[in-house]
């Protein structure tokens, strides 16, 4: 670790962590007022959604192997950078496939933060804090998210949706600056070539143990799809909420996963990240099939349901934490780049195939209604084949003691 201080190295990333959680949920608050003024379907919308977690999923290996040459701190200030003009494009965007072009960029600069927290954290902290303490930054960031739902509701109903956009743009810049100054470390394998880091990267997708993680990890997506981008839709088409209110409904999404990533760490604390996993994951996939059962049973119930359904989402770093035990130090970068792949190619693929089947169920007559049941019954098919797989999973005690001989 070459830096000063670890601690304002982690601040800085949890700061920026706090920006990427608004650029990815942001979407669900405005999606009316967007799908409207740049007149696209909900299979566009779906599109829209998915440009984002498409370009972060699939930058995640290459920012994995530019972690473990570089270090944290370089790539991530140039992909931000990125991201400070992709959030102007996206408030001046006239159309729909400017937008997009705006989306994959504010994806590309997203994409290194959560997983460089991750690894800066991996190097400055004792394993043992490792689960706990990335689990607190998660939850410090979803502040990000929270700023999302009921306040950016509230600016979107008084100016529109493009003003807040330039000032999140202005406080990417902030958190490039903060990370540009605070997160100087150095890569553990520069002897390596690109060619020799690609296939070690390929090697990566035959470890069977990682495979009984991938599917789980793209399962997270029935719930941060919903925070993100689909839960303005469903308020909006099955419970007719204007913006102020639907951000007031999806705060209680954001302040339920901020109190779930807050708990996480006490009951991983008194069990283990795999029976924690299992059990958060069951809770979810209850919820997901009440949902597809009463998708229009009312806001009191549904709400909480959807807010049950969309914790999911904050298993991410315990899921990580698992697959970080399974990968040799010099291998930890392309490791999680490969996990955080499938987490969003996961988002992406739930957010254009809920568009597709929205469109379909419209097409066909049916109600705003049935559409969200075959939505919800879609993502709790997801959940019950990532489940399964997870119950595969080899514990953290045995992985570890694995990777040691």
């Amino acid at each position: 670790m070459d830096t000063a201080s670890p601690a304002r190295g982690l601040a800085a990333m949890t700061f920026a962590l706090t920006l990427s959680q608004f650029f990815r949920t942001c979407m669900a608050v405005m999606a009316p007022e967007v799908q409207a003024d740049l007149q696209l379907s909900p299979a566009g919308f779906g599109t829209l959604s998915s440009c984002f977690f498409l370009s972060f999923g699939i930058a995640q290996i290459p920012v994995g192997m530019a972690f473990d040459r570089y270090g944290v701190g370089a790539p991530t200030r140039w992909l931000m950078s990125l991201g400070v003009v992709s959030a102007a494009l996206f408030a001046l965007a006239p159309n729909g496939a400017t937008a997009m072009l705006a989306q994959v960029g504010l994806g590309l600069a997203c994409a290194p933060v959560f997983m460089g927290l991750m690894h800066f954290a991996g190097q400055a902290l004792p394993p043992h804090q490792f689960a706990t303490s990335v689990s607190r930054a998660n939850a410090a960031g979803m502040i990000g998210a929270l700023c999302a739902t009921a306040p950016l509701g509230w600016v979107v109903h008084a100016v529109g949706w493009r003003p807040p956009m330039f000032v999140a743009g202005v406080l990417m810049a902030v958190a490039c600056y903060f990370v540009a100054t605070q997160v100087r470390d150095s890569g553990r394998a520069r002897g390596e070539g690109t060619l020799a880091m690609l296939r070690a990267s390929g090697r990566l997708l035959f470890v069977p143990a990682l495979w009984t993680l991938i599917p789980l990890c793209m399962a997270m997506a029935v719930g941060t799809t919903f925070r993100n981008s689909w839960g303005g839709p469903y308020l909006a088409d099955v419970f007719g909420m204007p913006a102020g209110t639907r951000g007031l409904a999806l705060a209680v999404l954001s302040v339920a996963a901020i109190c779930a990533a807050t708990a996480l760490p006490w009951f991983v604390h008194r069990s283990s990240v795999r029976t924690t996993v299992l059990g958060w994951s069951l809770a979810a996939l209850a919820a997901g099939c009440a949902l597809a059962l009463m998708p229009a049973a009312g806001v009191l119930l549904d709400i909480p349901l959807l807010a049950a359904m969309a914790t999911i989402g904050v298993l991410h770093p315990l899921v990580m934490a698992h697959g970080r035990m399974l990968l040799a130090p010099e291998i930890v970068g392309r490791g999680l780049g490969l996990l955080n792949t499938f987490v969003f190619l996961g988002s992406a693929a739930a957010a254009w195939v809920f568009g597709l089947i929205a469109d379909a169920q419209l097409s066909a007559g049916r109600s705003a209604t049935d559409a969200f049941a075959r939505i919800f019954a879609f993502g709790c098919a997801m959940l019950l084949v990532g489940i399964a797989a997870y119950m595969l999973s080899p514990s953290m005690a045995r992985a570890a003691a694995s990777r040691e001989k």
